[in-house]
């Protein structure tokens, strides 16, 4: 069963500019395949090899993550408003790595 784009859940514009076989979207500008192209391939492969393309969502999920970042997006804005409420509710809060730079705690710039 191979997939029609459509039932991809977008269509890229760049894919006719680029070589069959090739990744579409997200091309990396230091290396010869994106950021996401592991998550790509197996969404996929997942989607021509397996009969109904709804066993294939998480990996779509993933692959949609890698692009897009909603999930972690999400899980910044949740640790920021219960930061918020903290200190609202004057109960402890850990500082953050910018504070902790500026009163002196950390280098500013870290060596490794």
């Amino acid at each position: 069963y191979r997939a029609p784009p459509s039932l991809l859940g977008f269509v890229c514009s760049a894919t006719v500019a680029r070589p069959a076989g090739k990744m579409a979207c997200r091309w990396g500008t230091e290396t010869s395949v994106g950021r996401c192209h592991a998550l790509w391939m197996n969404y996929s492969n997942c989607i021509t090899s397996e009969d109904k393309p709804s066993e294939c969502i998480a990996f779509r999920d993933d692959y949609f993550e890698c692009l897009h970042g909603n999930r972690q997006t999400m899980r910044e804005n949740m640790m920021f408003a219960e930061r918020q409420r903290r200190i609202a509710a004057g109960l402890p809060v850990p500082t953050t790595m910018t504070e902790d730079m500026v009163s002196g705690k950390l280098p500013a710039r870290l060596t490794l």
